[in-house]
């Protein structure tokens, strides 16, 4: 039970470079969305994320 392995029989190897092509960002168009921030700021994650009615620290640390 004393057997040690080395890095290669671990798998701790360098890694090759994988060579994946980058995808351009999405562009969002921008949109009046003021209908929906107001149909939603009485829902729970309207209130939780909205820093005029719950500290969002407060609600992070809380379950801790």
């Amino acid at each position: 039970m004393s057997h040690r392995y080395t890095r290669e029989e671990k798998g701790k190897g360098k890694k090759e470079k994988s060579r994946a092509e980058r995808r351009r960002p999405i562009q969002i168009p921008q949109s009046d969305n003021s209908a929906l921030i107001e149909e939603n700021k009485l829902t729970l994650i309207g209130r939780v994320t909205n820093p005029t009615i719950q500290k969002t620290q407060w609600v992070v640390e809380w379950p801790l």
